[in-house]
């Protein structure tokens, strides 16, 4: 599966109905999808998601038919990314392969 990122543009006449509907968006909001969350974000954008899809056509249907439809979203950008690994892994794996230090 890829890792989208989507940043999204809200109306602010209807940003609080928006996110709410964003916010209430299921795990698996269409065959193929997986969301991982969504949170507020400050600046040009005012909502980013994170999910991940089976394949682009899939990806480009979720954000197109599921998010599009949303009352209040005025623009959308997706962005296929890198698989994620989590900080925790990267730390641990080096701390293992670190020489003790000699006194």
């Amino acid at each position: 599966m890829t890792e989208y990122l989507v940043l999204l543009k809200l109306s602010p006449a209807k940003i609080i109905d928006a996110i709410s509907a964003l916010r209430d968006l299921p795990e698996k909001p269409g065959p193929g999808v997986d969301l991982q969350y969504v949170m507020n974000v400050f600046g040009t954008w005012d909502v980013a998601m994170w999910f991940n899809a089976d394949s682009s056509d899939k990806a480009v249907d979720f954000v197109h038919k599921k998010i599009g439809q949303i009352s209040g979203v005025v623009d959308a950008y997706t962005v296929p990314t890198f698989p994620n690994k989590r900080p925790q892994q990267g730390r641990e794996a080096a701390q293992k392969n670190e020489a003790p230090e000699k006194e």
